[in-house]
């Protein structure tokens, strides 16, 4: 018997692959043409070495493909990402201005970020991290979240997690195009092209983008600062790949950004004074794939550069940091055990000017690394990850990091995955050779576990749980007018729950809820990062051309913040939009953030956005 309410079995397939990824991009989401288009897909790309179906991955990913994020209608991936389970965000302030992501408590600078394998976290910041604020939606084709330690197969910094994303391509054969552009509050416009040509030896993609909004005030509105605090955007990716014989195939990637904004003298509640402040990014990749018998090559060497202006209000600092990596891998596929094994190479260094003073703070150091990993089937039913990394940093020598990773399938619709691991971070360039350095640091360490169970429905639906933990020793903070080593451990814990099913054919709920526990060595709980994280959605076909959705999210626990501390409330926000297919081609939508004004802060001392209303409409031939 199956009542008339559960989904039909092209609906239950969708849907179960939405569910399986545990993404509740769809909450925030633009409505889409159909409930088709919701298909995370299968396989993720970096949770290992080599490609792997999740159901065989013993590790946990998120996986929000291109589709999820054209109809989330945001601007900036960060708000796409907030929706995931165990992913939280703080900002100071609107579009552009430095946004900070955590994964299950751990905090930005444990989470390295990548573009199409280019490593763009800025060596030029306090601690190596990369700033969310201006990297658009646009361009991006498919995103992977790793949680927990991933050091094994990624070295330094990536402790909390790690975040993969990977450039838009061609979804068929010959030439196709996407526009795409929208209008709203703030005198927010936007607009982005996407030009590819696709054959069945090479590919070439182009996608061009650009914002630009008076923004609102920094600085927190409610504490009388009401100067509002524009941002512009230019961005431009640019890939392709062709095979140039049988066994070889060439690629590359290039992205440029540049970005202009205003920031509030002194930051949030600081000052309500404009203060220009400028950001380029440059990045680029080429790579070689080659075959030779049953062993699988690669070749890849990368380059990226990040560039800041802060004039600021009494002085003018300028930061430029830079990044150069070269990188092998080969990966032999034996029966019943796949092989990877690789090298790596990576020099970074940094130069911070103050051109008032004058005076000029720089360093570099490189890091050499090998690293294996061996996948196999131990039986039909299980399926185990080993991973091992050494890492030769040329400051602080050697440190070996690894990960067992394990999936064991209790029927078709049932899995139970765990891991361990440990990981590392080296002081950064900043740490190290800045104005407060500190040339006795040594590297944090960590060890990291988690074991989760989920399961499939026969109607779609789909619910999972996670529990997690983590630790780190040797924590490098800021104290007495400089960075330290301290001593005792920092302890991120807690439990993740995803699922959602069909209410009718038309009408689907998804939800999760995120409990984090994180401490300091001395027991207090860090700040910006909540206690209790609950996010809602229901989306709704009105009609085959008409949909809409509805989003609740929902903050509570955080700690006091600032200076002086001040008791940081719990917040719900809502959002909801609506669509409508103009044609199989073209949709148009209507989005409002905010939908009941709620005031609310993510950092003490910096605004969000009042109710705000976006139209926009996108066009893929």
């Amino acid at each position: 018997y199956q009542p008339s309410w559960f989904p039909s079995l092209e609906r239950a397939n969708d849907m179960k692959n939405l569910l399986t990824s545990a993404s509740l991009l769809a909450l925030c989401a633009l409505p889409a043409a159909s409930q088709d288009a919701f298909d995370l897909g299968q396989i993720t790309l970096f949770s290992s070495l080599t490609p792997t179906n999740v159901n065989n991955s013993g590790t946990v990913v998120e996986i929000v493909n291109q589709q999820t994020l054209t109809q989330s209608g945001r601007t900036r991936l960060i708000d796409t990402i907030d929706t995931l389970p165990g992913v939280s965000i703080s900002g100071n302030g609107g579009m552009g201005k430095k946004a900070l992501l955590s994964i299950r408590g751990l905090p930005n600078r444990y989470i390295p970020v990548y573009i199409d394998g280019i490593d763009m976290t800025d060596p030029t910041e306090t601690q190596t991290q990369f700033n969310w604020g201006g990297l658009l939606n646009d361009g991006i084709g498919q995103i992977e979240v790793l949680k927990g330690s991933q050091s094994a197969l990624y070295g330094s910094e990536a402790i909390g997690g790690v975040v993969n994303i990977s450039t838009q391509s061609a979804d068929r054969m010959g030439q196709s195009y996407r526009f795409s552009s929208e209008i709203g509050s703030y005198n927010t416009k936007s607009a982005s092209v996407f030009v590819a040509n696709k054959s069945k030896r090479s590919e070439l993609a182009l996608t061009l983008s650009h914002s630009n909004t008076d923004g609102f005030s920094a600085a927190e509105e409610e504490a009388g600062n009401t100067e509002a605090d524009g941002h512009r955007s230019n961005q431009a990716i640019l890939s392709g790949n062709v095979a140039a014989t049988d066994a070889v195939r060439l690629g590359f990637t290039l992205l440029v950004q540049d970005e202009a904004q205003n920031i509030d003298a002194g930051g949030g509640a600081g000052g309500d004074a404009d203060r220009p402040y400028f950001t380029d990014r440059t990045a680029a990749r080429v790579f070689a794939d080659v075959t030779t018998g049953n062993i699988e090559h690669t070749f890849a060497a990368s380059t990226s550069q990040t560039k800041r202006n802060d004039p600021g209000t009494t002085r003018t600092n300028t930061f430029a940091g830079n990044r150069t990596e070269i990188e092998y891998q080969g990966t032999a596929k034996q029966i019943g055990v796949d092989i990877s094994f690789g090298a790596k190479y990576s020099k970074e260094d940094f130069i911070s000017q103050n051109l008032s003073t004058p005076s000029t703070e720089q360093g570099q150091f490189d890091i050499a690394s090998v690293f294996g990993e061996a996948q196999f089937e131990l039986n039909d039913a299980t399926d185990v990850s080993l991973a091992l990394r050494q890492d030769d940093h040329s400051t602080f020598g050697g440190f070996t990091s690894g990960r067992a990773a394990i999936v064991r399938r209790l029927s078709d619709s049932t899995r139970i995955r765990a891991s361990l691991g440990n990981g590392f971070r080296a002081p950064s360039l900043y740490e190290l050779y800045g104005p407060y350095a500190n040339l006795s640091l040594a590297p944090e360490e960590s060890s990291s576990a988690e074991i989760g169970i989920e399961h499939d429905y026969a109607n779609g639906a789909s619910i999972q749980a996670t529990a997690f933990y983590t630790k780190i020793d040797n924590l490098i903070e800021w104290s007495s007018g400089a960075y330290n080593q301290v001593d005792g451990t920092s302890v991120f814990k807690g439990i993740e729950v995803a699922g959602g099913f069909a209410l009718t054919e038309a009408v689907t709920v998804t939800g999760s809820y995120t409990y984090t526990d994180a401490k300091d060595r001395n027991g207090s709980q860090i700040k910006r990062i909540p206690q209790n994280n609950i996010e809602l959605g229901l989306t709704t076909e009105f009609s085959d051309a008409l949909t809409g959705s509805v989003s609740l999210s929902h903050v509570a626990g955080r700690a006091k913040d600032g200076s002086p501390t001040t008791v940081m409330p719990d917040y719900t926000v809502v959002n909801a939009s609506i669509g409508y297919d103009i044609s199989e081609t073209t949709n148009a939508y209507l989005r409002i953030e905010n939908l009941f004004d709620k005031e609310y802060q993510t950092a003490n001392g910096y605004g969000t956005s009042d109710r705000a209303a976006y139209f926009g409409i996108r066009a893929d031939f």
